[in-house]
């Protein structure tokens, strides 16, 4: 990102801080949460929520479960049905970019644009049905807008008793040859306009090819995305790519020390060589609440596996 750029968009969304903290009192002013329950809350955090409901005994990334995609019905249904903790969906735009565009939010990854689940109806089934978190992806703009303001209904009406993340990829990361992040600006204004009281989840853009020289995040990555959401009030958490976070642990250690707001979330392709050994590293170089681990199996119970056998011979 050039400087100029990124110093105007910086400058837009240091801005829009000051409205959203007197824009998010005014908007959770009327609104209803459980009694005794701090966490049970759009804005409220996720790993306090799933302590508060039992899913987890203590404050540790490593124990919260993921369910990806959960998009169409089929989808939604399994991960209703399992013992996984957080709901990530991915949120598209029907028909977007063709003459048959709606506008309507549905449940899909691009490049699909066509779905059996709208958003309406998936919220309706998610909140019915199950205390689970929420993770709605957004890689559209065209789709944030809407979905803000299905949310903020929902909202309102006192049905989200849980935490909320809204997630997108804003700056470009890695690897990545055209520039491909949603807008920066545009998307932090809307959040700060239509539904501030969430926690953001903000990346980068990645790409990763495990035959070709692959470059990591760099500082000035890192930096960019800090510059963009100090000032901001919500807390945040930052996915990364999980097999290029050690050769960058510099810059995310860093990262994690400007704000007690601030988390990670270690993601994986499915072909992504991440090793045991990384994820011990940057397990052993961070507090266990900083870092959520969405991960595949097997590597997933191997590093439980062991993470929690180092845990115990500490505290013996």
């Amino acid at each position: 990102m050039a400087p100029r750029k990124a110093w105007i968009i910086a400058g837009c969304v240091g801005a829009l801080s000051v409205i959203a903290i007197v824009l998010g009192v005014t908007l959770s002013q009327g609104l209803s949460f459980q009694p005794g329950c701090e966490s049970c809350r759009p804005d409220g955090d996720m790993m306090d929520y799933l302590l508060d409901t039992g899913h987890i005994s203590h404050r540790d990334g490593l124990l919260v479960t993921w369910y990806h995609a959960a998009n169409n019905r089929s989808e939604m249904e399994k991960a209703l049905n399992s013992d996984i903790m957080v709901l990530e969906a991915d949120v598209n735009v029907e028909g977007l970019n063709t003459p048959n565009e709606t506008g309507i939010p549905i449940m899909a990854h691009p490049p699909i644009i066509y779905s059996d689940n709208t958003l309406e109806q998936w919220l309706e089934a998610a909140l019915n049905r199950s205390n689970k978190g929420i993770k709605l992806d957004f890689k559209s703009i065209k789709a944030v807008g809407p979905s803000l303001d299905i949310l903020r209904k929902q909202t309102e009406k006192g049905r989200v008793q849980r935490p909320v993340w809204i997630n997108a990829d804003i700056l470009n990361g890695p690897n990545v040859p055209i520039p491909i992040a949603v807008n920066a600006s545009q998307f932090l204004a809307l959040v700060q306009e239509k539904y501030p009281n969430t926690t953001l989840s903000l990346g980068w853009t990645t790409l990763y090819i495990a035959s070709a020289p692959n470059r990591t995040y760099t500082h000035h990555m890192i930096e960019s995305m800090h510059n963009l959401v100090k000032a901001l009030p919500q807390k945040v958490t930052f996915p990364v790519r999980a097999v290029m976070v050690r050769a960058a642990w510099p810059h995310f250690s860093w990262l994690l020390s400007q704000s007690e707001r601030y988390s990670l979330t270690l993601w994986q392709s499915a072909t992504d060589p991440v090793t045991v050994d990384d994820l011990l590293y940057i397990r052993k170089h961070s507090a266990v609440h900083q870092i959520y681990y969405d991960l595949f199996e097997p590597l997933l119970s191997q590093f439980k596996q062991l993470a929690q056998k180092r845990s115990s011979s500490c505290r013996g």
